[in-house]
């Protein structure tokens, strides 16, 4: 099966330190979007293992490379209290009881995370969101006059909380035109009102990185969430989920921030 590893290449803005929150990893960086980490996926396609007798017609090993910049979404309405809070060391809980009191439906970006987004970033060959709105609209101007590619397996941890569900695709499309929402159901078939499992959001994390490696783009820009990016690159602080599958360094395993 396929295997990623993850090394950067380049980085739009030098990281300030670390520090240890809930659990995961916090980025705390300057940069407006927190994290545009550029990497280098190799997507490695192993061949049979080895018996004693070498057999000619075995297919040889085989590594595709691509090259991938992921990024968080800019500032959402649900965010801001909540994230300030953070910063300041509140609890988890806390945390979670402000973005529950600031939770709103497919949650839209502030008007601080227009303006993250608006950073921009060199053009790739193909743009890839989640279809949450804050997400396609992160990546619309991020990449301005570059369409967006909506695929499902990169959205937020679902459940309990509004933000995480999104609207049906053809009211994406007519919110953002020119979306390509082929990809997903015309209605959200995956949310529920009971918290998704951290193992189900390294699944879906897992099948999106499949269907980026399927993808015959060589250059492609990225823009998720930060639940399903720490579950998928900090594996060791998240269950140990990906691990098997997925090396990732230290720029991409601190917790994205807006």
């Amino acid at each position: 099966g396929l295997r990623w590893c993850f090394c950067t290449v380049g980085c739009s803005k030098a990281a300030s330190p670390y520090r240890r929150w809930g659990g995961s990893h916090r980025c705390m960086r300057t940069l407006a979007l927190a994290v545009l980490a550029r990497a280098m996926s190799s997507l490695a396609l192993s061949a049979p293992a080895a018996t004693t007798t070498a057999s000619a017609t075995s297919p040889p090993a085989t590594t595709r490379v691509q090259t991938i910049s992921f990024a968080r979404h800019g500032q959402a309405q649900h965010n801001v209290r909540a994230e300030a809070k953070r910063d300041a060391g509140c609890s988890f809980d806390e945390f979670i009881e402000t973005m529950r009191g600031d939770d709103a439906f497919d949650a839209d970006l502030t008007d601080a995370g227009r303006a993250q987004a608006a950073a921009r970033s060199e053009e790739v060959d193909v743009v890839v969101a989640s279809p949450l709105s804050r997400a396609v609209e992160t990546a619309r101007l991020l990449y301005p006059g570059q369409g967006v590619v909506c695929c499902e397996p990169l959205r937020e941890w679902m459940g309990e909380m509004q933000n995480s569900r999104r609207r049906a695709a053809s009211d994406l499309a007519a919110k953002f035109p020119g979306t390509d929402v082929s990809n997903i159901a015309e209605a959200d078939e995956l949310w529920e009102e009971t918290l998704e499992t951290e193992e189900s959001v390294a699944t879906r994390g897992l099948a999106a990185l499949e269907w980026l490696a399927r993808r015959p783009e060589d250059s492609i820009g990225v823009v998720a969430h930060g639940g399903l990016l720490a579950v998928l690159f900090d594996p060791a602080g998240h269950g140990d989920h990906t691990s098997s599958r997925v090396t990732a360094d230290s720029v991409l395993r601190p917790r994205f921030g807006n």
